[in-house]
């Protein structure tokens, strides 16, 4: 089983290779990683070596099951993915599901569902799923996606074997975005480095989008919550207020920020969020306070995917910033 294309994360490729070789592939399997981390990339490339028809040089890329899967139309592979303002699974798709798994398959030995949960899917979704997943069907893999297995029903976890991704190093997402996007020239180490090697994330930036912004936002955020009084904080966030795609957006470069923080207090090196000097200014903190900031960044993200006041919840993250860091 290779994965041609897909950069970085050798320990999952090759767990996932070594089930694939002993024939044993497990029946649920959860991806969990950051977005633009590559989890739709892995599991269509997993999809596409399940109905390989060449299982040696699996997936071959070649035969008419292959290019049926890269083209999106292949009878044994299915998505399904959240839709609404939440972008979460609902549980008419997870219905949907529940009848076409116990069809047999097409073409292939397995039918394979990409379930992607989105940002936050309610239990009620989950549960659907949970039959499928108790008791799966003969030939049925279900590949789900999420930022995190911490946000699944334990009963699913349980039943499943979970792959964590991460970025690739900064170097080789650098190196890959000047083969793949010879326009990103010079800015492709930068793109790396203010992505922490994301490369969903630098291509959305090279197509305009705004993690520079967001960035140099949180940057100054993390800087500001270490001043007296919380002048300063509400100041630097003010933008936020009336642009909720940017605010979710630096509360993710935090919530990297403040991981890294905590690593680096605990003995870590390697850095994902491309801000040390904000990293070695929180760093001061003690550590039990810091461990405090990632849950807090994500409980906000969470808070703002239930379409929360803005202005409302951007005072309540300010002012958990503060009381953690005086």
């Amino acid at each position: 089983m290779e994965f041609p294309g897909f950069l970085g994360n050798e320990s999952v490729k090759e767990g996932l290779r070594a089930a694939f070789a002993a024939g044993r592939f497990p029946h649920a399997v959860i991806f969990q990683g950051e977005r633009g981390c590559g989890k739709q990339t892995l599991a269509g490339l997993t999809a596409q070596a399940l109905v390989c028809r060449d299982k040696p040089r699996a997936p071959c890329g070649q035969c008419p099951s292959c290019l049926r899967a890269q083209a999106g139309s292949h009878p044994d592979i299915r998505r399904f993915q959240g839709s609404g303002a939440s972008g979460s699974l609902s549980v008419e798709a997870g219905r949907e599901m529940l009848e076409d798994a116990y069809r047999m398959p097409e073409e292939a030995d397995y039918n394979v569902y990409i379930v992607d949960f989105g940002p936050r899917t309610l239990p009620a979704a989950q549960n659907t799923l949970l039959k499928l997943v108790e008791e799966p069907p003969k030939g049925a893999v279900f590949l789900m996606l999420c930022p995190s297995a911490g946000a699944v029903l334990p009963t699913i976890r349980s039943r499943s074997q979970i792959f964590t991704l991460r970025p690739p190093a900064v170097e080789d997402a650098a190196r890959w975005l000047k083969e793949h996007r010879p326009e990103a020239g010079d800015r492709a180490e930068e793109l790396a480095r203010l992505c922490g090697g994301n490369l969903g994330r630098m291509l959305e930036e090279l197509e305009g989008g705004r993690a520079g912004q967001a960035f140099a936002v949180a940057v100054e955020m993390a800087g500001a919550m270490l001043a007296s009084g919380g002048h300063r904080l509400l100041a630097v966030s003010a933008e936020l207020q009336k642009d909720r795609a940017l605010f979710r957006e630096t509360l993710e470069r935090l919530s990297l920020i403040f991981r890294d923080a905590c690593a680096v207090r605990m003995g870590g090196r390697e850095l994902l969020s491309g801000a040390e000097p904000a990293v070695e200014k929180l760093c001061a903190l003690p550590l039990g306070r810091l461990a405090r900031l990632p849950g807090l960044a994500e409980e906000c993200r969470d808070k703002l995917d239930r379409n929360a006041n803005t202005g409302l919840l951007l005072a309540w993250f300010c002012a958990g910033l503060m009381n953690r860091a005086s």
